[in-house]
Formats: structure tokens, C-alpha cells, sequence
């Protein structure tokens, strides 16, 4: 396969200033693949992508949508394969990522998450069983893990209408269940689209107006605390920190739950907390320090995983204090500090310690 002479690019990412036309070819050969069974090469295609991206200067926060652009053409690609053997999808029907990869913002350590939204009328899910089942073995072995919660194709595929039903259950009737699954589905991003999804964006935009389902999102957003002993002087250098746990999944939870307040539908954490800030429900200030903490521990994640497997290890979510300079020590600091302040404001501005 001959190397192409126009632009690079991976979903909205070009990545031709980074890739030398054998990584383009590399890149291309993701999206052609004819052999859903021998996809073991996928995990160390993708790590050299994102290595040559960071390597030219590219910012963690663009190499991650360059990541999650990877696995769309992956998914997609398993789709094609699916529907070689399977015969023509018996409805019109959308896949959509969800959670990171709805956000696109998935790094080097990652699981699946997605569903299949089909239209109303048809009596199609023994297909998209069978479809989901596929695209998740070829995703496994192509090296993303399964979901431990399940929440996946072969199992998550329903018509519009059935969707729409539960977006608004998820709303209406917050209860603890409910609420896991919506901080899964709500990151929802069609990734093939044959069926408007609008009918569910307008249940999401409903949001706004349920105090119950905002409450319900705030305590989710304040359940993952930064560690104690990280937001004080960090004096020993021993130890480690989880960054998804300890970090970054509280800033995606405080940008969700302030853009649904605001209205509104966008879905990458920048965007969401920019829209928060551009409605008012959230600080400039505020909104400056999370989106600047979300892109700091997303770029110290990138880089620890990239040492990681230039190790042989495997990519984590965790990075060694001994492995950080000072001054990365002293940001790190600072932005679990802004996590936590913002994190003690949202608890009483949305009074979570309320009886729903």
C-alpha cells in the first residue's frame, strides 16, 4: 500500500505534520483491515500514533481524539466485516460510543463502551446481537477490554423509542442505578449513523429543568474526592496516584453536570465546562482551573503510559511521584486543590446531602 499524498487525518485530527508516510500507511491500514481474528498488531499501531504525535509537540487532550479517532475506524472497519457475514442491517441504525470514547477522550488504557440505537418498528435485535457480539470480540482481541459493567453492543441495543424511555427514566426517576447508567450514556456520540439521534438530545437538554436529576449528577460529581495526602505539600516523593480515580473523572463528572445545567448538548469535557462558563452556571475562574486541571493529569496519564510501554509494561492509569519533576509535583498539587474547592462548592450549591 502506497502512502497517500493528501493530509493524514484521524476522525477531526491531521495528523500529517506527525507521521512520516509509513505511519500513514500504518493509520490507513486500520481502516482497511480484512481480518477481524488477527488484530493482536492494533495495540503498538496505536501507542507508535500517539508516541509520533506527542514526539512533534502535539497536546495530550488532541492525541487522545486522535486515539479515540483510531478506535472509530477500528470499530467501523468490524462493522463493514460484521455486515459481510451477517447480511444488510435489517433497519436503519446508529452506533454510538459512549463514555471517553463519546467524549473522545480515551488514552492508551481503555475499555469499550457503546451501544446501537435502531429504528422503531422492527423486530432486530437477535441482528444486532449478533452484530454487537462480533464487534466486541474483534475489538477484545485488538486489545480493548471488555466493559466490566457490560455496557457494550451485544447486549445495549434497543429502538429509538425504547432509548428515548429510558433517557427520560434516567431523569424523571434518579435512583442509584439509574444514575451509574446515565453517566455512561450520556457521553453518547454516533460513530455510524444511519438514524437521527435528535429525539434523544432533546430528553438530555429536559435535563436542565429536573433538580432531582441535577442533585442526583452532583453526587456523583463530589463521590470521587482527590486523595487527602496529594492536595497537602506532596514532601515524599514514594507513593503513586491513580489520575482517572483520583483526578480526572471528577473533572468530567463536574463538567457533565454544569453543561447539562447550562443547557447544554456539548460533549467533550472543554467544551462542556467552556458552555457552563459561557451560561453563567459556572465561574470563569472556575471553569479556567478545571479545564486547565483536565488537561495537565490528561497529559501526565499520556506520557506515564507511553513510558509504560516503552517498558513492556502494561499502560495504567497510574503514575510513580518519583517519576514526576518538581514542578509537575506542584501542579499536580494545585490541580487536585481546584478539583476539591470546585468539588466542596457543587456539594453545597446543589445541597447533595439532601433526601431525594
Amino acid at each position: 500500500m502506497e502512502p497517500t499524498d493528501s493530509p493524514a487525518r484521524i476522525g477531526d485530527v491531521d495528523v500529517v505534520d506527525a507521521t512520516t508516510g509509513d505511519m500513514r500507511r500504518r493509520i490507513a491500514a486500520i481502516a482497511r483491515t480484512d481480518d477481524a481474528g488477527g488484530l493482536e498488531w492494533y495495540p503498538a499501531e496505536v501507542a507508535r500514533v500517539a508516541a509520533a504525535l506527542v514526539g512533534c509537540g502535539t497536546d495530550a487532550l488532541t492525541t487522545c481524539r486522535a486515539v479515540s479517532g483510531l478506535h472509530d475506524q477500528l470499530a467501523a472497519r468490524l462493522i463493514e466485516l460484521a455486515h459481510d457475514e451477517l447480511g444488510p442491517p435489517p433497519c436503519p441504525y446508529t452506533w454510538i460510543a459512549l463514555g471517553s470514547g463519546g467524549r473522545m477522550e480515551q488514552s492508551l488504557h481503555t475499555d469499550q463502551d457503546h451501544a446501537v440505537v435502531y429504528a422503531d418498528g422492527n423486530d432486530a435485535a437477535p441482528y444486532f446481537a449478533a452484530l454487537g457480539s462480533r464487534v466486541v470480540d474483534g475489538l477484545a482481541r485488538a486489545g480493548l477490554r471488555r466493559c466490566p459493567g457490560g455496557y457494550m453492543a451485544d447486549r445495549w441495543h434497543r429502538p429509538l423509542a425504547s432509548w428515548r424511555q429510558l433517557f427520560r427514566g434516567w431523569i424523571e426517576r434518579p435512583h442509584p442505578q439509574a444514575l451509574v447508567e446515565a453517566e455512561v450514556f450520556l457521553d453518547f456520540r454516533p460513530v455510524r449513523c444511519e438514524l437521527s439521534l435528535e429525539p434523544l438530545d432533546a430528553v438530555l437538554g429536559r435535563g436542565a429543568g429536573s433538580s432531582r436529576f441535577l442533585v442526583g449528577m452532583a453526587r456523583a460529581a463530589v463521590r470521587f474526592a482527590p486523595p487527602h495526602r496529594l492536595v497537602g505539600p506532596l514532601r515524599p516523593r514514594r507513593g503513586e496516584i491513580d489520575l482517572k480515580r483520583g483526578g480526572l473523572s471528577a473533572v468530567v463528572l463536574l463538567a457533565r453536570l454544569y453543561a447539562l445545567a447550562a443547557g447544554s448538548l456539548a460533549r467533550t469535557t472543554p467544551e462542556r465546562l467552556a458552555a457552563a462558563a459561557a451560561a453563567g452556571v459556572l465561574g470563569g475562574h472556575g471553569a479556567d482551573d478545571l479545564a486547565e486541571a483536565h488537561r495537565f493529569l490528561t497529559g501526565l496519564r499520556l506520557a506515564g503510559q507511553l513510558r509504560q510501554l516503552a517498558a513492556n509494561q502494561t499502560a495504567t492509569n497510574r503514575v510513580l511521584l518519583e517519576d514526576l519533576t518538581a514542578d509537575e509535583r506542584a501542579r499536580l498539587r494545585q490541580s487536585l486543590r481546584s478539583i476539591r474547592s470546585l468539588q466542596r462548592a457543587t456539594a453545597l450549591r446543589f445541597r447533595t446531602d439532601t433526601v431525594l
